[in-house]
């Protein structure tokens, strides 16, 4: 148990939280938007969404990659994920 505990707290778990989580959290995020954004006709949306995707991707990136280990960055990234996605499907349901 010791070596999964190594593991999930390396760097390695680190920068794959940082690159592969925050991609997933941003794509999620995006859907959000584009589905929440108030004003304009669809493709409006879909345009607000891409505008706001490398930002949010970038800022995600960073706030995992800075994290102290991999598991406070799988935390900060899934503590975005998560309810993210609760929402895209509550949306794309109704």
């Amino acid at each position: 148990m010791v070596w999964f505990k190594n593991i999930f707290n390396g760097t390695a778990s680190r920068v794959c939280a940082a690159i592969l989580g925050s991609l997933l959290a941003t794509v999620v995020l995006t859907i959000g938007i584009t589905m929440l954004w108030p004003l304009g006709d669809t493709i409006e949306k879909v345009f607000a969404g891409g505008v706001f995707f490398f930002v949010i991707w970038a800022g995600l990136f960073y706030w995992a990659i800075l994290s102290k280990s991999g598991a406070r960055a799988w935390v900060k990234v899934l503590g975005v994920f998560l309810p993210m996605l609760l929402i895209d499907v509550y949306l794309l349901r109704f």
